[in-house]
């Protein structure tokens, strides 16, 4: 006997699981910087980016994928410097993303079991001053999408470069920092 009662805890059982379970791939992954990003170096309102995506020798990725990087990153850089106010000293900067993981990871595998055919995306990131070629920050960042079933299928690694670019841009604008402070805030 299927009561209406339980018809909706279960809907509603699934459609938190679902949300959760989302949240995996479009959750942007930390940067581990080497020293603290001074709030002065932070991306804002007022600077330029050029955004170079290249690799290590050894990782298997191609120009297309490295462009298309690129492209997001400086698309999440063009929806979050506005956030930061200008501070009237525009400065141009070249930000230097080096691929060093990049596996695809296996789909079929993903489905099967949680843990297995898993994605990856690993890069060192350095920002450069244009004009005195001065480090301005450099860090670290890593993604890894590790789910299983026919969410583990079905996310594929141009989701987890979205997420990735993401995680770039939010940390060059010290964006990543404003979300964290809120949530520590709330709790």
């Amino acid at each position: 006997m299927y009561s209406i009662t339980a018809g909706i805890a279960l809907r509603l059982s699934v459609l938190v699981g679902v949300t959760l379970v989302s949240a995996c791939a479009t959750t942007a992954p930390k940067a581990e910087y080497s020293r603290d990003l001074a709030t002065h170096y932070r991306i804002d309102a007022d600077d330029h980016t050029q955004v170079n995506v290249n690799a290590n020798a050894g990782v298997e990725i191609t120009d297309l994928e490295k462009q298309r990087i690129a492209q997001l990153i400086t698309s999440g850089l063009e929806t979050q410097r506005p956030l930061n106010a200008a501070n009237n000293d525009p400065q141009e900067c070249v930000v230097e993303v080096t691929i060093t993981r990049y596996q695809k990871g296996n789909a079929f595998a993903r489905a099967m079991l949680a843990g297995l055919g898993q994605i990856h995306i690993d890069a060192n990131v350095k920002v450069i001053a244009a004009g005195n070629n001065k480090k301005l920050a450099d860090f670290t960042l890593a993604k890894t999408f590790a789910w299983g079933g026919i969410y583990g299928a079905a996310t594929s690694m141009e989701d987890i470069e979205k997420t990735f670019a993401n995680g770039v841009a939010a940390s060059l604008t010290g964006q990543a920092d404003t979300k964290e402070a809120a949530v520590q805030k709330t709790h």
